[in-house]
């Protein structure tokens, strides 16, 4: 293989990952650009027992139903490289618990929570 073409395989290879990197969709079906994001639970419990505060709290537009009977957790994710919080309702089907690695959709009070694969 000559250098020139050597050279413009790798532009390729490179031009490609940054690309990839715009359109990022974890496990196949939480797409970043739809406003998934990677997160940790810090907390979790009812809507009046979490301790933890955040500057996007999903309680504030919950149901009277949801504070009384749900669960709610306190997640942290990285957005652009700043530690932000947020905390969420949780669907009825699913457990979490502190450290637990999710996925949230952020601008969501829906319940879109999900876990993370291992």
């Amino acid at each position: 293989m000559t250098f020139k073409r050597c050279r413009a395989l790798s532009a390729l290879v490179c031009a490609l990952g940054v690309l990839s990197g715009c359109a990022t969709i974890y496990e196949g079906k939480y797409a970043f650009n739809d406003g998934w994001r990677k997160a940790r639970v810090e907390e979790v419990g009812t809507a009046s027992a979490l301790r933890g505060t955040a500057l996007s709290d999903c309680r504030n537009t919950a149901t009277p139903e949801q504070l009384e009977t749900g669960s709610f957790a306190l997640l942290s994710y990285a957005d652009f490289g700043h530690l932000r919080r947020r905390i969420v309702a949780l669907p009825a089907h699913t457990r979490f618990e502190a450290g637990d690695a999710t996925y949230v959709k952020l601008r969501s009070c829906s319940g879109d929570v999900m876990p993370q694969a291992h």
